[in-house]
């Protein structure tokens, strides 16, 4: 799954140790993939040969669809809260309980939601009828190249936003070295603007200042 999805790195500095740490953030957390991907292992309907466990990656969302509809009377809004897990392959499950892969019975789906929840990424969708289950998660569409065009930015925030994307945030140096030509005030008005769209957040004192990735928040979804 890693080799299908991108990643970036977000590096901040340990001023008591006098280091600096590297952060990897995935389009999608792993801890979410993974969920979904023991969910569709031990939950799969397995006496269904027609279908096959399917993941399809497309650029702005990831879909698992799974062979296994839910038991009769368990509705997808029941999965969200705590419930009792019904098992189609009881000793499945058993065997990824044991190894370690599996916390908590019924937890998966929770952990999904929180998962994509912390990582300010959209709530993932759930669907169930006859032909089985599916999971589909989603990405921030906010920071795609159309997205950030159509929303009226100027060439140099474009840059600026580019930059935020593959290094997970931008200072004041950073933006003056991507544009140079203009002035120390128009660069920080590029930046207060990104800041009002709720596409970067000022975090830091204003002399080490650094403006990150915005979380998604509701309201600005």
């Amino acid at each position: 799954m890693k080799s299908f999805i991108d990643v970036r790195y977000e590096i901040s500095a340990d001023a008591m140790q006098e280091s600096f740490q590297r952060k990897e953030i995935w389009d999608y957390p792993l801890l979410a993939i993974r969920e979904a991907l023991l969910n569709a292992l031990i939950h799969r309907d397995y006496f269904n040969t027609d279908i096959q466990t399917q993941i399809r990656v497309y650029d702005d969302a990831i879909r698992f669809h799974n062979p296994g509809s839910l038991p009769q009377g368990i509705t997808i809004e029941m999965l969200k809260t705590e419930h009792y897990s019904f098992l189609h392959n009881p000793l499945i499950a058993k065997i990824f309980y044991l190894a370690g892969f599996v916390e908590r019975y019924g937890s998966g789906i929770g952990r999904i939601v929180d998962a994509l929840a912390e990582a300010g990424l959209p709530e993932p969708e759930f669907q169930s009828d006859s032909f089985g289950f599916i999971v589909r998660m989603r990405k921030d569409l906010r920071f795609t190249e159309d997205s950030l065009r159509d929303a009226g930015l100027n060439k140099r925030q474009l840059q600026a936003m580019s930059f935020a994307r593959e290094s997970g945030g931008i200072t004041a140096v950073e933006y003056a070295a991507i544009a140079p030509e203009v002035s120390e005030k128009t660069r920080y008005r590029d930046l207060l603007d990104l800041v009002h769209r709720g596409l970067l957040e000022a975090v830091g004192a204003k002399k080490g200042r650094r403006y990150v990735l915005a979380r998604l928040r509701p309201g600005n979804a």
